[in-house]
């Protein structure tokens, strides 16, 4: 298909018995994709498979027109964010990122010079203390601007707003859209919708290895209406956290654990919209959200029930 980015012709994947695909097809255009699926839903296997790092059962795999495997052309056009960290506590970020570049093949001026740039990019510039020092949400912008450092058409993102508090969360949102807006293609996978419904033009539901569902953010909240969602806020004050969202009218019940609070609502997307001013601005001690596992699983259930 003319435009299409990633495209998955009944892909399947096998590890011995276990099928990470199952003839999966699905085409992937431009802008911001979102890949949604609870864990084992296939997302980080049809990543590796666009990045190359395997190679499919059966099917047909393309990325920006190629097959990705054993093939370093196209990696030099796509940039790859992994779930896990690799990053080496002793450097300085810059460091850390002209050593990239060099591996890459760049002369050192020019990988000083990518690394300083891609550094400022992600809000890192002039950071000097090593990477062991690092939040997780500033670790998280190094791995997006190692993912930068040569210039990609593609920016694939595994789980990369996973753990982080919601001020670090809006200001990753906010360079993804900046990225986007200059004209980088972002696929993103995640197992939080609504982190994918702030971002993505067009999303992609996948369980037990199959796409169940594609289309625009508006139609995947259509099929969400009157379910209630649940998130774990990670805080030091569960009492004083669960009393302001009450008071806000965000969350319709909660409870609450030593260093957590669970609330849910049914009106997630102004949860979210509103977490980030509160910890900003008011000061709530939020330290980290993740959304509970069962809501994604009762749409799934709805579009592939019988």
């Amino acid at each position: 298909m003319k435009g299409t980015l990633v495209s998955a012709d009944r892909v399947s994947k096998w590890y011995g018995e276990v099928v990470g695909l199952n003839a999966m097809s699905i085409d992937i255009g431009p802008g911001i994709t979102g890949l949604v699926g609870p864990n084992g839903a296939g997302k980080t296997t049809l990543i590796r498979l666009a990045t190359g790092q395997c190679r499919q059962s059966a099917g047909t795999l393309r990325v920006l027109g190629e097959d990705p495997f054993d093939n370093p052309g196209l990696m030099a056009r796509v940039g790859y964010c992994p779930e896990h960290e690799a990053l080496y506590g002793t450097f300085k970020g810059e460091a850390f990122l002209s050593w990239m570049a060099r591996l890459r093949g760049y002369p050192r001026v020019e990988a000083q010079r990518r690394a300083s740039s891609c550094l400022s990019l992600v809000g890192l510039g002039g950071l000097d203390r090593p990477v062991r020092t690092y939040s997780k949400g500033m670790r998280q912008r190094l791995k997006i601007a190692q993912a930068l450092l040569h210039d990609p058409e593609l920016l694939i993102l595994d789980e990369s707003f996973s753990g982080v508090d919601p001020v670090v969360r809006a200001s990753l949102f906010d360079l993804i859209r900046r990225l986007s807006a200059e004209g980088l293609h972002v696929v993103l996978s995640s197992h939080i919708l609504y982190d994918v419904e702030r971002l993505a033009d067009a999303v992609v539901l996948m369980a037990e290895g199959k796409a169940v569902f594609s289309g625009t953010v508006s139609d995947i909240l259509d099929e969400l209406d009157h379910h209630e969602r649940s998130l774990r806020l990670e805080t030091p004050d569960p009492r004083a956290v669960g009393a302001r969202l009450l008071a806000a009218d965000l969350v319709s019940s909660l409870s609450m654990g030593d260093g957590f609070i669970v609330v849910r609502s049914v009106r997630p997307t102004d949860l979210y919209n509103a977490l980030p001013a509160l910890v900003a601005e008011e000061g709530l001690p939020v330290t980290g959200v993740t959304p509970q596992g069962t809501d994604l699983q009762a749409l799934f259930d709805r579009l592939v029930g019988p």
